[in-house]
């Protein structure tokens, strides 16, 4: 059962464009009858007095599964490739824009049991739909240049075994990149930790953290730093000795990806967008108290964290080669 759920996985390019076409247009139908039944909330903007984005938004998921289907279909061929290039990825854009708070929701519902009921449904399906429209938007740009849908790269057309990279370092400047990330946090738990110390003005309205609170906060930050540094060390690629029996294995691409791809987008964005508004004065915070202290290590760190990301799926991916310079196959 496993191999043959692995087999589907790594067919990806087969049937992701299918996926994305009909996941679009479910979705899409959905909620242009939600529209029109009145439902006037879209990922909850109507709460920040935005204009309402239900219908441009039906629109666009319709629009892209006819866009996802013309990457999988033959009358597709009569369009511009660069054109369903673009298309695809615009709605894949627009899809994981719309879900990059969907961490905040997940947090929610471990902590609360409850999660913003709608709004946390709508975020999920527009990260399935991102996921999807990126796989089609990738495996049909890689189509249009003539290379191979899986591994991205020209070989062979007896290349159908597959071998993964040795472990290696990233490069230099997605280490460092990586580093600053997770340097960003030091002032955010300086200020914590003076502040669970009882010096006056560190925390807002007077509250003070408990030390079993900083603690978890020390816990939280040293498994951020540990998800970051295996993206670019090669620890990362493949499990280390002090794992035991995991020691030697192939670190499986999906288990740190998963996570980061939750985590990246939300933090970079809440990071970003709340410094510049405390540096605007719009939120009142001091920025270069607390609340700047968390916007600079939540943003930075999520933009790091995406970088590394970026790196660690191109060192790790997998090269098709062929049976006679191989071996067995790796998958």
């Amino acid at each position: 059962m496993g191999g043959r759920v692995a087999s589907s996985i790594g067919r990806w390019p087969r049937w992701a464009g299918h996926a994305a076409s009909g996941a679009a247009a479910l979705y899409g139908c959905v909620l242009l009858v939600a529209a029109l039944l009145g439902y006037r909330s879209f990922l909850g903007v109507t709460d920040l007095g935005l204009p309402d984005v239900a219908w441009p938004g039906a629109v666009v998921l319709l629009v892209g599964s006819v866009v996802a289907a013309a990457t999988v279909r033959p009358w597709g061929r009569r369009v511009p490739s660069r054109v369903l290039s673009a298309g695809a990825w615009g709605v894949a854009l627009l899809a994981l824009a719309g879900s990059c708070m969907v961490l905040l929701h997940l947090i929610q519902l471990v902590l609360t049991g409850t999660a913003d009921g709608v709004i946390f449904v709508e975020r999920l399906c527009l990260a399935a739909v991102g996921a999807l429209f990126t796989a089609t938007a990738l495996a049909h740009t890689r189509r249009s240049a003539g290379v191979c849908v899986r591994c991205g790269r020209a070989h062979q057309a007896d290349a159908t075994n597959r071998r993964h990279p040795a472990p290696h370092a990233a490069p230099p400047i997605v280490r460092r990149i990586a580093y600053a990330g997770c340097c960003a946090f030091l002032p955010y738990l300086v200020l914590h930790t003076l502040g669970a110390a009882g010096v006056p003005g560190i925390e807002p309205g007077g509250f003070r953290l408990t030390w079993y609170m900083l603690l978890a906060g020390y816990c939280g930050v040293g498994l951020a730093v540990f998800l970051l540094l295996g993206l670019v060390r090669p620890w990362g690629m493949v499990f280390p000795r002090w794992t035991l029996w995991w020691a030697g294995r192939r670190v499986p691409r999906f288990l740190p990806l998963t996570p980061v791809w939750l985590i990246a987008p939300t933090f970079a964005l809440y990071g970003t967008t709340s410094g510049i508004l405390a540096g605007a004065g719009v939120l009142g915070d001091d920025l270069f108290g607390i609340g700047g202290a968390a916007s600079l290590a939540f943003g930075a760190y999520g933009w790091a964290l995406a970088v590394a990301a970026v790196s660690y799926q191109l060192r790790t991916r997998p090269l098709c080669v062929s049976e006679r310079t191989s071996g067995p196959p790796t998958e």
